[in-house]
């Protein structure tokens, strides 16, 4: 039984197009459906930059991931869908989202097949592979 779907969702199209699958996965189950945004730490601090303003990036980040997630509640809230929106502040997007769905008995996450990541001509993004390969529970990835 499909109880909890996850949607690592960053607003990019491939992740609309699979939160779009996982909304219609769930109306027909009744499940719910989790949507995950991650806000990466360590990535572009400047290694000049005062605790100040790395709070202050860190605020801007959670902000702009919220305003994600708020877009995707209102699409479940459309397609009478429970809803839930995650963010996930972390310093491996992959490695956070296998630590959530694990912990949360997730039981099938939908990705898309690429993010908003910089290399446009992989042909499969670099944290779908690793949830592909790695998650303990059914990953299906949307192109």
């Amino acid at each position: 039984m499909i109880r909890r779907i996850l949607v690592p969702y960053d607003g990019s199209e491939h992740s609309k197009r699979a939160f779009s699958y996982a909304l219609e996965l769930a109306g027909k189950y009744n499940s719910e459906v989790i949507a995950v945004s991650c806000i990466p730490v360590q990535d572009q601090m400047s290694e000049s930059s005062t605790p100040e303003q790395e709070n202050q990036e860190l605020h801007g980040r959670r902000k702009i991931a919220s305003e994600i997630l708020s877009i995707a509640e209102l699409e479940s809230e459309e397609a009478g869908v429970k809803y839930q929106g995650v963010v996930l502040k972390t310093l491996s997007v992959a490695d956070s989202i296998l630590a959530y769905a694990e912990s949360n008995d997730i039981d099938i996450m939908i990705i898309g097949s690429r993010g908003l990541g910089g290399f446009k001509k992989m042909l499969l993004g670099s944290v779908a592979s690793a949830l592909s390969q790695y998650s303990k529970c059914p990953v299906l990835i949307v192109k």
